[in-house]
Protein backbone atom coordinates (compact mmCIF):
# COMPACT_ATOMS: atom_id res chain seq x y z
CA UNK A 1 0.00 0.00 0.00
CA UNK A 2 1.39 2.87 -0.89
CA UNK A 3 2.39 6.03 1.62
CA UNK A 4 0.37 9.28 1.74
CA UNK A 5 3.13 12.83 1.54
CA UNK A 6 2.29 15.40 2.94
CA UNK A 7 3.76 18.94 1.67
CA UNK A 8 5.14 21.82 3.24
CA UNK A 9 2.40 24.05 1.57
CA UNK A 10 -0.42 21.55 3.01
CA UNK A 11 -1.11 19.57 -0.06
CA UNK A 12 -1.24 15.71 0.21
CA UNK A 13 -0.77 12.80 -2.56
CA UNK A 14 0.40 9.17 -2.85
CA UNK A 15 3.63 8.80 -2.65
CA UNK A 16 5.21 7.97 -6.45
CA UNK A 17 8.59 6.46 -5.13
CA UNK A 18 9.01 2.75 -4.90
CA UNK A 19 12.04 0.85 -3.77
CA UNK A 20 13.88 -2.05 -5.34
CA UNK A 21 12.40 -5.28 -4.46
CA UNK A 22 13.76 -7.76 -2.47
CA UNK A 23 14.74 -9.89 -5.25
CA UNK A 24 16.24 -6.85 -6.82
CA UNK A 25 13.75 -6.06 -9.69
CA UNK A 26 14.49 -2.46 -10.29
CA UNK A 27 10.76 -0.94 -10.50
CA UNK A 28 9.44 1.17 -13.61
CA UNK A 29 9.37 4.57 -12.45
CA UNK A 30 10.25 6.88 -9.57
CA UNK A 31 12.87 4.93 -7.30
CA UNK A 32 13.87 4.93 -3.97
CA UNK A 33 17.60 3.68 -3.37
CA UNK A 34 19.06 2.58 -0.55
CA UNK A 35 22.64 4.19 -0.27
CA UNK A 36 23.80 0.32 -0.47
CA UNK A 37 21.71 0.27 -3.87
CA UNK A 38 23.85 3.76 -5.54
CA UNK A 39 25.48 1.77 -7.77
CA UNK A 40 22.31 0.69 -9.25
CA UNK A 41 20.91 4.78 -10.12
CA UNK A 42 21.85 4.70 -13.70
CA UNK A 43 19.13 2.01 -14.08
CA UNK A 44 16.27 4.02 -12.73
CA UNK A 45 14.10 5.07 -15.39
CA UNK A 46 11.87 7.50 -13.35
CA UNK A 47 13.20 10.49 -10.63
CA UNK A 48 15.83 8.94 -8.78
CA UNK A 49 15.75 9.42 -4.77
CA UNK A 50 17.55 8.04 -2.15
CA UNK A 51 16.92 6.99 1.24
CA UNK A 52 19.14 8.33 4.15
CA UNK A 53 19.42 6.99 7.23
CA UNK A 54 21.60 6.68 10.80
CA UNK A 55 23.48 3.92 9.11
CA UNK A 56 24.43 6.08 5.86
CA UNK A 57 25.30 9.27 7.19
CA UNK A 58 26.49 12.17 5.07
CA UNK A 59 28.73 13.10 7.10
CA UNK A 60 30.56 9.60 6.61
CA UNK A 61 29.31 8.91 2.81
CA UNK A 62 29.47 11.34 -0.20
CA UNK A 63 26.26 11.04 -2.27
CA UNK A 64 25.84 12.07 -6.30
CA UNK A 65 23.27 14.93 -4.97
CA UNK A 66 23.58 17.12 -8.34
CA UNK A 67 21.87 13.75 -9.49
CA UNK A 68 19.35 13.69 -7.12
CA UNK A 69 15.40 14.13 -7.24
CA UNK A 70 14.73 13.45 -3.85
CA UNK A 71 16.37 12.50 -0.54
CA UNK A 72 13.93 11.06 2.03
CA UNK A 73 15.56 11.24 5.75
CA UNK A 74 14.19 8.85 8.41
CA UNK A 75 13.92 9.74 11.55
CA UNK A 76 14.73 6.82 13.59
CA UNK A 77 13.28 7.99 16.91
CA UNK A 78 11.56 11.49 18.19
CA UNK A 79 14.45 11.77 20.28
CA UNK A 80 17.09 11.51 17.56
CA UNK A 81 18.09 15.17 16.04
CA UNK A 82 20.54 13.22 13.57
CA UNK A 83 18.18 13.87 11.02
CA UNK A 84 18.30 18.09 10.97
CA UNK A 85 21.66 17.97 10.97
CA UNK A 86 21.39 15.29 8.02
CA UNK A 87 18.68 17.49 6.14
CA UNK A 88 21.14 21.35 6.78
CA UNK A 89 24.24 19.34 5.87
CA UNK A 90 23.24 18.04 2.37
CA UNK A 91 21.77 21.71 1.83
CA UNK A 92 25.82 22.93 2.57
CA UNK A 93 26.60 20.08 0.27
CA UNK A 94 24.41 21.33 -2.55
CA UNK A 95 21.45 19.69 -2.72
CA UNK A 96 18.51 21.28 -4.28
CA UNK A 97 15.82 18.63 -4.82
CA UNK A 98 13.03 17.66 -2.44
CA UNK A 99 14.34 16.35 0.94
CA UNK A 100 11.18 14.35 2.67
CA UNK A 101 11.36 13.50 6.65
CA UNK A 102 10.23 9.76 7.39
CA UNK A 103 9.84 7.65 9.89
CA UNK A 104 8.87 9.26 13.41
CA UNK A 105 7.33 12.02 11.84
CA UNK A 106 4.34 13.84 13.50
CA UNK A 107 2.27 17.19 13.53
CA UNK A 108 4.43 18.17 16.38
CA UNK A 109 7.71 18.16 14.35
CA UNK A 110 6.56 19.52 11.22
CA UNK A 111 7.40 22.93 12.01
CA UNK A 112 11.27 21.98 13.07
CA UNK A 113 11.28 20.14 10.46
CA UNK A 114 10.21 22.89 7.62
CA UNK A 115 12.55 25.30 9.17
CA UNK A 116 15.89 22.88 8.49
CA UNK A 117 14.64 22.86 4.98
CA UNK A 118 12.71 19.73 4.45
CA UNK A 119 9.72 19.82 1.63
CA UNK A 120 7.74 16.70 2.25
CA UNK A 121 7.01 14.20 5.12
CA UNK A 122 5.90 10.77 5.71
CA UNK A 123 3.80 10.45 8.78
CA UNK A 124 4.40 7.41 11.46
CA UNK A 125 1.60 5.02 10.88
CA UNK A 126 -1.25 5.58 12.59
CA UNK A 127 -0.68 9.02 12.29
CA UNK A 128 -3.84 11.57 10.80
CA UNK A 129 -1.78 13.23 7.91
CA UNK A 130 -5.36 15.86 7.89
CA UNK A 131 -4.33 16.94 11.32
CA UNK A 132 -1.21 17.27 10.33
CA UNK A 133 -1.76 19.27 7.32
CA UNK A 134 -4.03 21.68 9.10
CA UNK A 135 -0.91 22.29 11.76
CA UNK A 136 1.62 23.21 9.36
CA UNK A 137 1.73 26.82 9.99
CA UNK A 138 0.63 27.11 13.42
CA UNK A 139 3.76 28.71 14.14
CA UNK A 140 4.22 31.70 11.83
CA UNK A 141 7.33 33.33 13.51
CA UNK A 142 10.53 31.44 14.59
CA UNK A 143 11.94 31.90 18.06
CA UNK A 144 15.56 31.39 17.15
CA UNK A 145 17.00 31.94 13.74
CA UNK A 146 17.46 28.43 11.67
CA UNK A 147 18.64 27.99 7.71
CA UNK A 148 15.07 28.86 6.76
CA UNK A 149 15.94 32.59 8.07
CA UNK A 150 17.94 34.25 5.79
CA UNK A 151 20.42 37.05 7.22
CA UNK A 152 20.38 36.17 10.83
CA UNK A 153 22.95 37.97 12.46
CA UNK A 154 24.94 34.93 14.23
CA UNK A 155 25.21 33.62 10.28
CA UNK A 156 26.38 37.11 8.55
CA UNK A 157 28.22 38.68 11.74
CA UNK A 158 26.62 41.76 11.55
Amino acid sequence: MPNTVLFKDGSICEDEYQMIAEDGTMPAGNVLLRATELDRLAEVQGKKGLLITVASSPEDNSFPVNQLDLIAIEFAGFNDGRGYSFAALLRRQGFVGELRAVGDVFKDTLNYMKRVSFDSFILKEGKDVNEAAAGLNDFTVPYQASVAVQKASYQTGQ
